[in-house]
Formats: C-alpha cells, sequence, structure tokens
C-alpha cells in the first residue's frame, strides 16, 4: 500500500459474513451481557499486498521481536510492494452496546495480540471504560493467529487465510473503511464521529507500524485519513509526524527497551505531526493495576487455543528472583492515564484544546533511569502514587524488562515522610485533585487512587 503522500490511493474495497451466535461458538470472546453489550463475529475478506517484514507486528518469526536497530526511524517510510492483491479472509470480534442509542460515535480497532491465539489486550485493560463511554471495540485477527483459531474451531473458521503476515495492513485500512463508509452492520455510519487504531504491546507494535508505512494511503475517496488518530501503549517503536493526532503512553519498563530512548519525539501541535509523548515513571509493562468498573471474566470455548509458535517466553520466576524480598505486583494504575489519552485525543481531534505535556523520565549517561532516595524514578508523568509515595514502583532491566514490583515502605519511612496516615492521605488527595485539574486524570480515576491509599497500612 505505502507509496508515500504524494501517492496516495484509495483503500480498497472488502466484504464482510457475520458469524452466528458468537457469544457462545466463538472463540476467546468476552462475556459482556453484564456491561450492557452484546459480541458479533464476522469473516472480513478482500484482496491486500504483501511486504518484506518491518516490524514484529508482520513478521513470520516473532521471535524477531521488534526487528530492525531502527525501531521505525528512518528516512523513508516507502515499503515495496512484494505480491499485489492477494486474497485473504480475516477474523473480527466486535464488542457493541446492545442498545444502539447508546454509542458514542467513537470505534477502537486493536489488532489482536497473538497470545491465547487472540488477546483483546486494551479491551482486556479498559473495557469498563469503553462500556461507561459507549464506545464500540473491534478486534481484528492478525494472520499469525489463523492457525490457532483453525485448530480451536476448524469449521467455524475454516475460511481463514493469507498469503503473508503482511497483508495484515491491507486487512486494517479495508476495516476502517468499511466503517467510514457506513458499511458496517450494527455500527451507524451516520453517527461514526471518531476511528481510532490502538495497541498495547505487540499491538502496539502494530498501530506504529500501521501509522508510519501504511497511514499516507489509508484514505477514503475524499482523501480524508481513514482512522482519525493513533493511540500506542507501551512499546518502543519510533512515531513519525503525520496528518492525525498520535498519543504514545510508555511505561517505565518500555521507554527504554530496544533502545527507545532513540525513538522519544518532541512533543508537536502542528496540524501535520500533532504527538504526545507521556513516559509514566514507576509503571511497569506486565502491570496488575485494576481495570475501572472490570466487566466480566473472558470467555472461551471449552476447546484449547494452540498459541501460533516463535511467541517471545519469559520466565517470571527468573526474572523476579532478584526482586527485593517483600515485593508485590506492581499496582501503578496505567490504564488510568490510557484512558486520559482516549479522552484527550478525541477532543484533539475534534478541534479542542491540546492535551498536556508530560516531563520524560530522567535518566544517567548510560540510559539508566534515575531515582530518588527510596528508589522511585525522577521525571516522567508522575502519578500521584509516585507523587505521595508510599512504596518503591520498581521494574527489572535486561530481558526482564516487562517485569514490575512495588515495595511498601516501612512504616517508619512513612513516618518520617508523612507524620500520620491522615496527612499521608491529605497529600494524596491534594495530588489528585491537581491530578484533575491538570488534565491527567477523570474525577472517577482521583477517587478510586484515593480510596486504594486508604489500604496503606497504619503508620
Amino acid at each position: 500500500m505505502s507509496t508515500g503522500a504524494g501517492a496516495a490511493r484509495t483503500v480498497a474495497a472488502a466484504s464482510l459474513q457475520p458469524l452466528p451466535d458468537a457469544a457462545h461458538q466463538g472463540t476467546l470472546v468476552w462475556n459482556v451481557e453484564r456491561l450492557g453489550y452484546v459480541a458479533e463475529e464476522y469473516l472480513l475478506c478482500g484482496r491486500a499486498n504483501t511486504y518484506a517484514p518491518v516490524a514484529m507486528a508482520d513478521a513470520p518469526n516473532m521471535l524477531t521481536r521488534d526487528m530492525p536497530a531502527d525501531m521505525a526511524q528512518r528516512p523513508s517510510y516507502v515499503r515495496p510492494i512484494l505480491k499485489a492483491n492477494e486474497p485473504y479472509c480475516t477474523r473480527l470480534l466486535v464488542y457493541r452496546p446492545d442498545d444502539l442509542a447508546r454509542f458514542s460515535g467513537r470505534v477502537v480497532v486493536e489488532t489482536a495480540h497473538p497470545l491465547d491465539g487472540g488477546r483483546a489486550i486494551v479491551w482486556s485493560q479498559l473495557s469498563g471504560y469503553f462500556a461507561q463511554h459507549g464506545d464500540i471495540y473491534v478486534g481484528i485477527a492478525s494472520p499469525v493467529t489463523f492457525g490457532s483459531l483453525q485448530q480451536s474451531n476448524a469449521k467455524r473458521y475454516a475460511r481463514l487465510h493469507a498469503t503473508d503476515a503482511t497483508q495484515l495492513w491491507g486487512m486494517i485500512a479495508q476495516l476502517g473503511a468499511l466503517m467510514k463508509g457506513g458499511h458496517f452492520p450494527g455500527i451507524p455510519g451516520a453517527r461514526l464521529r471518531t476511528l481510532l487504531l490502538t495497541g498495547y504491546s505487540w499491538t502496539g507494535v502494530a498501530v506504529t507500524t500501521f501509522a508510519n508505512f501504511h497511514h499516507d494511503d489509508a484514505r477514503l475517496a475524499n482523501r480524508t485519513p481513514v482512522f482519525d488518530g493513533y493511540v500506542t501503549i507501551a512499546n518502543s517503536m519510533y512515531a513519525r509526524p503525520i496528518d492525525v493526532p498520535v498519543i504514545r503512553v510508555m511505561t517505565q519498563s518500555d521507554f527504554n527497551s530496544f533502545g527507545g530512548l532513540n525513538n522519544r519525539r518532541d512533543d508537536s501541535d502542528a496540524a501535520d505531526g500533532r504527538f504526545r509523548l507521556w513516559e509514566v515513571a514507576g509503571a511497569s509493562h506486565l502491570n496488575a493495576a485494576p481495570i475501572i468498573e472490570p466487566g466480566a471474566s473472558p470467555w472461551q470455548s471449552n476447546k484449547p487455543v494452540i498459541e501460533p509458535r516463535n511467541l517471545p517466553r519469559f520466565s517470571a520466576s527468573e526474572c523476579q528472583r532478584d526482586f527485593p524480598t517483600g515485593w508485590g505486583p506492581n499496582t501503578l494504575p496505567l490504564n488510568y492515564i490510557a484512558i486520559s489519552a482516549f479522552e484527550h485525543i478525541d477532543r484533539w481531534i475534534h478541534g479542542g484544546p491540546p492535551p498536556p505535556h508530560a516531563a520524560r523520565i530522567e535518566t544517567a549517561a548510560d540510559g539508566s533511569v534515575k531515582t530518588d532516595s527510596d528508589g522511585n524514578a525522577l521525571g516522567g508523568l508522575r502519578l500521584p502514587e509516585i507523587e505521595v509515595p508510599a512504596a518503591r514502583y520498581g521494574t527489572a532491566s535486561g530481558a526482564c524488562f516487562l517485569y514490575g514490583y512495588r515495595l511498601p515502605f516501612e512504616a517508619a519511612r512513612l513516618r518520617e515522610l508523612y507524620g500520620t496516615q491522615d496527612r499521608y492521605l491529605t497529600q494524596l488527595a491534594a495530588a489528585a485533585r491537581a491530578q484533575v485539574e491538570q488534565g491527567w486524570l477523570r474525577p472517577e480515576e482521583a477517587s478510586l487512587i484515593e480510596n486504594a491509599a486508604r489500604q496503606v497500612p497504619a503508620f
């Protein structure tokens, strides 16, 4: 597809076929009824080009991780076509309000993560928020998961096929064009106000790869972009300037993984490069934070889903072996900042005020994180738990960078910092209110942070 903005072409057409009774027959379908939502499943079929892979998200062997050392920072984003218009059929999973009168006008698209044969990462973290907002979520299967889905339900997914993993980019563009054109059942085209592509970790790599290499050609007949903006979370890929807003939310784990320090970009409000980079101090890639208004547990068929080969593997026991005595899961609520990203990008797209700027995490000459005397990172976007700490929020390094921990302060240190628990709670509440005023938190999330702080053991 991508031949440069000057030669942008209209997205090719694709067709849809519904798969019946998704909630009871499909694979990896969440039970969304308690959210007031329904689950629907489709096949999306069409033709898409193939390319040489440039990222983990379109590599046939995912052990290559994010692939090139430049992490997509390069002078040209032209991708020569290897094969044109190769046929494909992929799987779509749609979660929408059961009453479309509640539809917010915003559709959020994510590529399914290869784990479990197609995990909806951003949905799993923000399902309560999306449902509260009335958003529609659409997950699109990557070709690398087709074999897993067919092994789990051969008859239902018999038509899934692709020539190459790089056809994913044509699939995403054609899906978006169908929605923007008002041709997607159950999604009122006239009311579709905002179409976003999002992702976390591997699926975030997919977002940034699409934005860098294929956004310019993902155009409707009137030359407007198919996607109105991109929210990419917890991955190190460089995001180049394009003509719609991009927000990168980075964890302390991720901001320098795979040489990510080289892929920082200055924030910009320019029409041809609106961009924000938020590096969240203390946050880890694998995060145990609660989901706001959590939905029901995931539901999947009784047949096991066989994961694709060549997935990167990490040993939790090995990676956590050197964590300090007394550590627990890192509970810094990164998902609250992800909510902020969706809130801000929506307003930004439609002419509202630009999002706030965050300081970068401070680093030493070798790229390591500078910390205070308690071991918490300096700089970065600082949630109240970091501004008014009652624990150290640490992350592992090297091959174990995904993992993080929370080490509670001893009572003596809490008394030294705050004197009494009431003073601690007062200071934390003030920090939470300040972040609401600055636009980092909604009042709902600020209240949740204050409530969680009350669980800190007595001084």
